[in-house]
């Protein structure tokens, strides 16, 4: 392969393949005018039949040489897939040539055998013209077959095939030559002429079909299959299908469709698009991958999760935060067939644009329940708490870093006379709007019980921070837990932190 960034590296392609489609021009000419002497004057059904061959082929190496041309032109807004097609109308257009010759060789040696009598002359040029035409069609043709499987062209490829044919055709005519001249057979020339047609067909069909394939963007075998096992099983792709590919010169193209969870972020379902691309790429070499996402709902979304897909297509909700459930004790009307439901309270707090006015910030608060009740039919109740928006460009609040030591202290006392509680620290205090609020960080302790669950934490947690709001009167409390080992236990209660000031 050629490399894109080196010097001159970009040149070498279309100068090469163009120096060989002009090549192929001037020997097919040669030849053919070579065959067309020789035929004509000694009346040689089977050397006039490799002339008119050897014709379609300077038509179809012209042809080539203007695909070729055309082909290497690089994508566009009006063919933004580029040109490489402009190969395969040239083949297609030779095939049909093909068909014409064939038809015309079949005729007239049809003609010859059944209704007129033909004796062809065999000189030493016409034996000479035939082993000339087999060395040239078979120098001509590896010459393109190399060419073609380096850069990928199919109309080099068709024209090294039409040379090759050439090659064997032209060894049909010098055997049924030989054999008017050794042994005396009638019409062998004639049959020849037969076997030549015949010959020309197959070829044309194989290479026809194959141009239509990709003329009718015909998917390349086993690329789908292929796809599909790449991308089966990948982590965070749930199915992949609708997996469409084609052909276009060297490069194929792929367009598929994927599903992720519709609990992924844009970003997270972006790189798990991205991730497909490269699979895909280095699976099917030289190709271009488009992936289109789908987000689904799957088995395993909870009910939260739920809730926080109908709060981000709300208008106006910028976010929603402290978020959880609790079970209402079930009743004999909790449902319609009089059987005892799980019925849920929801309970949030939603940020909001601080610019709306309380009316209309209302509206959207009980238009996103309305929504949550009906795609959520286990959540009875919803508790809201609205909020404005924080705006980071803005300060909000102040932080104190000259804490009163009697202060923290009170609060550290109070934190470590909670049960299970080994250390307290990183406390800090800021003052937002005239409302203290206060963090810090607590060290849970696992030494001669159980491990320590999360749900173990969060309700540490939670009594930790009713007990602060209530003995210091903060507006909000934060309270951030860690698990502690215990060779880093201490008795912290007498001792205070250095690390306590935020």
């Amino acid at each position: 392969m050629i490399v894109p960034h080196q010097k001159g590296a970009q040149t070498s392609e279309p100068n090469e393949k163009i120096r060989i489609a002009v090549s192929s021009i001037a020997a097919s000419l040669a030849l053919t005018i070579i065959k067309l002497v020789v035929g004509s004057s000694t009346n040689s059904l089977g050397i006039l039949s490799e002339a008119m061959h050897s014709g379609l082929d300077v038509i179809a190496a012209v042809m080539t040489y203007h695909a070729v041309r055309m082909a290497l032109r690089p994508p566009d807004t009006k063919y933004t897939y580029g040109y490489a097609k402009f190969e395969s109308i040239a083949s297609l257009i030779e095939i049909i040539l093909l068909f014409a010759v064939a038809g015309w060789v079949f005729y007239e040696g049809m003609d010859r055998i059944f209704f007129k009598s033909v004796e062809p002359e065999i000189t030493v040029f016409s034996l000479a013209i035939m082993f000339v035409s087999i060395a040239v069609d078979f120098g001509r043709s590896r010459i393109l077959y190399k060419t073609a499987r380096k850069y990928g062209s199919q109309a080099l490829e068709a024209d090294g095939l039409h040379f090759k044919t050439d090659m064997l055709t032209s060894a049909i005519v010098l055997a049924g030559l030989l054999s008017v001249l050794l042994l005396k057979i009638p019409n062998a020339d004639a049959y020849s002429a037969l076997i030549i047609a015949g010959l020309i067909i197959c070829t044309s069909l194989g290479l026809g079909r194959r141009t239509l394939d990709i003329l009718l963007d015909k998917a390349p075998k086993g690329t789908t299959a292929r796809v599909i096992e790449v991308v089966t099983g990948l982590e965070g792709v749930k199915r992949a299908y609708d997996v469409r590919a084609r052909k276009v010169g060297q490069e194929t193209f792929v367009d598929m469709h994927i599903e992720v969870p519709r609990t992924f972020t844009h970003d997270k379902a972006h790189r798990v698009a991205t991730e497909v691309e490269e699979l895909v790429k280095k699976a099917i070499p030289s190709s271009s991958v488009l992936v289109h996402v789908d987000a689904i709902k799957t088995k395993d979304e909870t009910i939260l999760d739920r809730v926080r897909l109908i709060a981000s297509e709300t208008d106006y909700i910028k976010n929603i935060h402290s978020v959880y459930l609790s079970a209402i004790t079930a009743t004999p009307q909790s449902n319609e067939n009089g059987e005892n439901g799980r019925d849920l309270h929801l309970y949030l707090d939603v940020q909001m644009d601080g610019n709306l006015d309380l009316r209309a910030a209302h509206a959207i608060i009980d238009s996103f329940e309305r929504q949550v009740k009906l795609e959520i039919p286990e959540i009875t109740d919803i508790t809201s708490h609205m909020e404005t928006e924080v705006n980071e460009s803005q300060v909000v609040g102040r932080e104190n870093r000259d804490i009163d030591q009697k202060y923290t202290e009170a609060i550290r006392r109070m934190v470590l006379s909670v049960a299970d509680v080994a250390d307290c620290k990183n406390m800090g205090v800021t003052t937002i709007a005239g409302e203290i609020h206060i963090t810090l960080t607590i060290m849970i302790s696992d030494v001669g019980k159980r491990k320590v669950t999360i749900e173990d934490a969060h309700r540490i947690a939670t009594h930790v921070q009713n007990l602060i709001i209530k003995q210091t009167g903060a507006a909000r409390v934060i309270v951030h837990t860690e698990p502690m080992q215990e060779r880093n236990r201490t008795d912290t209660i007498n001792r205070p932190h250095d690390d306590e000031r935020v």
